[in-house]
């Protein structure tokens, strides 16, 4: 089962809690070095949670009213970024229904529509990360749901400060369309199918995120599967690719960065990838 939820787990880790900190590790990161005549900052987020387990600290609030530009994973400033997003999720010549077969495609259906009380008629003309969203939404225990990027931004735009994102929508759907569309349409079948062991993994990868800590929540997206193609396309490339956008950003301004925390963390997490090119990248409490 474990390769049937790498893309949930990779659409989440992308809330706050109050255990007990250690002082060796966190979720925002402050980095110097190699120049920089500023520091800069990058946070590691959960895509969606439940609104009563967020809040932006006064620290957090702090460090992004100091910067001169904010980045997230894509422009979420971008009026046009559903459209674009929506319009790079339609297949092309084929249906959910067609890459499914009728028997499969009509016991999936009958049970996405018991969990998320919309008809999967509705996405069988796109891939399986649009209706695959619609269960990570789902997933999530509570009636009141926030995603924590858009709380960033709209604070971002209150200290009017220039918001940007690391890659286009084209470069993110391109690394979506990497993964084979026979692993996205088992994992959305499984996922489906199996939606209580879904709803366990979600609940234990909150507990792992909210001890703040960015190699324990790698370890255990490792552990449940997120390696081979889905870890190479969704995390590592990507994450290659944005460390000369990073580098740029700060060199030229004071910048602070949300990406999922799944990005920080493990050999090849931003973390490590900036520490390699020399720079000073140490936990922030907050």
């Amino acid at each position: 089962m474990k390769n049937t939820f790498c893309l949930l787990l990779l659409m989440l880790v992308s809330g706050y809690a109050v255990n007990a900190q250690t002082g060796k590790n966190s979720l925002l990161w402050q980095i110097n070095g190699n120049g920089l005549q500023q520091p800069s900052y990058i946070f590691g987020s959960f895509h969606i949670m439940c609104k009563a387990d967020f809040q932006i600290s006064a620290i957090l609030a702090g460090k992004i009213s100091a910067s001169k530009q904010f980045f997230g994973e894509l422009d979420m400033s971008d009026p046009t970024l559903q459209q674009q997003m929506t319009s790079k999720m339609m297949l092309q010549g084929n249906t959910l229904q067609s890459l499914m077969g009728e028997t499969e495609y009509t016991k999936v259906s009958a049970q996405f529509l018991q969990i998320a009380g919309v008809s999967l008629a509705m996405f069988n003309n796109f891939k399986p990360f649009m209706p695959l969203s619609i269960l990570v939404i789902n997933s999530i225990p509570c009636k009141e749901k926030i995603q924590p990027e858009t709380e960033f931004v709209n604070l971002a735009q209150k200290y009017q400060i220039p918001i940007r994102g690391l890659e286009s929508v084209d470069e993110e759907i391109n690394a979506i369309d990497k993964v084979p569309l026979d692993s996205q349409i088992n994992s959305l079948k499984q996922s489906v199918l199996n939606f209580d062991s879904v709803k366990t993994v979600m609940l234990k990868m909150q507990a792992v995120y909210n001890l703040r800590n960015t190699d324990s929540l790698y370890s255990f997206m490792k552990n449940e599967g997120t390696g081979g193609d889905f870890e190479t396309e969704l995390l590592v490339k990507r994450n290659l690719k944005w460390i000369p956008v990073i580098k740029k950003a700060m060199a030229d301004k004071a910048s602070f960065f949300v990406v999922g925390a799944g990005h920080l963390g493990g050999p090849e997490g931003v973390i490590r990838l900036l520490q390699k090119q020399g720079y000073k990248v140490t936990p922030v409490m907050y």
